[in-house]
């Protein structure tokens, strides 16, 4: 039998057929052929632009009072909601008329 892949969310039992297709894999050898193989110096131009990367996507931890109305409102939207938040922050950049109407 071949390598099926599903999705489960491991609440199911492993079946006796799925035990016996882990215990064959232990066997296996590990296919390394298909990995590029990079120079130390590639690797660390490769680590330089990651951690770049990860700085540009930061987000800064930032705090503000709100009616409790309106933070109810948000939180109604359901899960995800301070991320809606912070697009709609991101938009309203994009949109200074939205603000001056605020003001």
């Amino acid at each position: 039998m071949g390598i099926v892949r599903t999705i489960s969310d491991g609440t199911e039992p492993l079946t006796e057929e799925d035990l016996q297709e882990l215990e064959a894999l232990k066997t296996r050898p590990i296919d390394y052929s298909d990995i590029p193989n990079y120079s130390r110096e590639e690797i660390r131009e490769m680590r330089r632009y990651a951690e770049e990367k990860r700085k540009e996507q930061r987000k800064k931890m930032f705090s503000l009072r709100l009616e409790t109305s309106t933070v109810d409102w948000w939180k109604s939207l359901g899960e995800g909601y301070t991320a809606l938040m912070a697009k709609f922050l991101d938009s309203a950049k994009k949109h200074p008329e939205w603000v001056k109407e605020c003001l």
